[in-house]
């Protein structure tokens, strides 16, 4: 199974430093409640900066630690470094953060390890990066939110080590806490498909459109679906929207492909079924850009 193929149907990963993932610290005693506010806003501050420039962000945090930011400082580093895709810099950060949160016992501690085992499974260390999570859903007073968010990171962690039926019982698991979030139902529909059970992939892709009827990658993804079911003129159209929607983005550039290949061979074999080939077998598009990529 394709780790790889898994991580492709999301758009836009979780954000950095997510509010969900790091609760309110205890209450603070009234004379540090001004400093507190101080430190949350430049917090937040870096949070945006780091959207835009990484770097400058990255350089806000170093400043900051030298005076003796602490926790948030250490925040500040992690989201420059996230940002800007340097995953071991930002587990590192993360990492510092969670220990002053534990020995400071600062109830974002656990929120913290959570962003930590993001950053270990996307340097692709899946194994640590499990028991990480494990941790965290462990901790019996997390809201159904920020259970169901990660359960959907351990569930990426099972696929990459190949454990199918963990990243499924784990994608159930999220559907019941996060009804309402697309992504839950792409990724249960993905794995379905890459289970062969196309039935219940269509189900789930279903209701990730009754949810986004305009993301690209879940209009990229019913069109898997479509091909593995035979339909190829839903598969056509289902891409052909995914196109429309966001043609320069990696799900509508890899539609348009499909699109081409489809068309290419319907016409070569009519009425032979289409099997596309599996992502693990498919050139990056830059080598060969009329590969579809399912």
């Amino acid at each position: 199974m394709s780790f790889a193929l898994f991580l492709a149907a999301f758009q836009a990963a979780p954000p950095p430093v997510d509010p969900i993932l790091i609760p309110p610290r205890e209450e603070a005693q009234q004379g540090d409640q001004t400093l507190a506010m101080a430190s949350a806003q430049r917090l937040l501050n870096c949070m945006r900066l780091a959207e835009s420039d990484p770097g400058a962000a990255i350089a806000e945090g170093a400043r900051w630690a030298l005076t003796d930011g602490g926790i948030e400082a250490e925040l500040c580093l992690g989201v420059g470094h996230e940002y800007s895709g340097d995953w071991d810099s930002a587990e590192t950060a993360y990492l510092r953060a969670h220990g002053l949160a534990e020995s400071a016992d600062d109830t974002r501690a656990i929120g913290i390890l959570a962003n930590a085992a993001r950053m270990t499974l996307r340097k692709g260390d899946a194994a640590t990066a499990r028991t990480r999570f494990d941790t965290v859903l462990a901790d019996t007073e997390l809201s159904d939110e920020v259970r169901g968010n990660v359960l959907l990171e351990r569930a990426q962690a099972h696929v990459e080590l190949e454990n199918g039926t963990a990243a499924q019982t784990d994608l159930i698991a999220a559907q019941a806490l996060l009804p309402n979030d697309s992504i839950v139902w792409l990724l249960s529909a993905t794995l379905a498909r890459r289970q062969g059970d196309f039935d219940t992939a269509g189900d789930f892709i279903d209701r990730a459109l009754e949810l986004d009827q305009t993301d690209p990658a879940i209009l990229l993804e019913a069109g898997n679906i479509a091909i593995g079911l035979n339909a190829y003129a839903i598969a056509r159209e289902a891409w052909g929207q995914a196109v429309a929607a966001e043609p320069e983005s990696p799900a509508g550039q890899t539609a348009a492909r499909n699109i081409e290949r489809l068309d290419a061979l319907l016409a070569a074999a009519p009425g032979v079924p289409v099997e596309l080939p599996e992502a693990d077998d498919v050139e990056p598009a830059s080598s060969a850009p009329d590969a579809p990529q399912p």
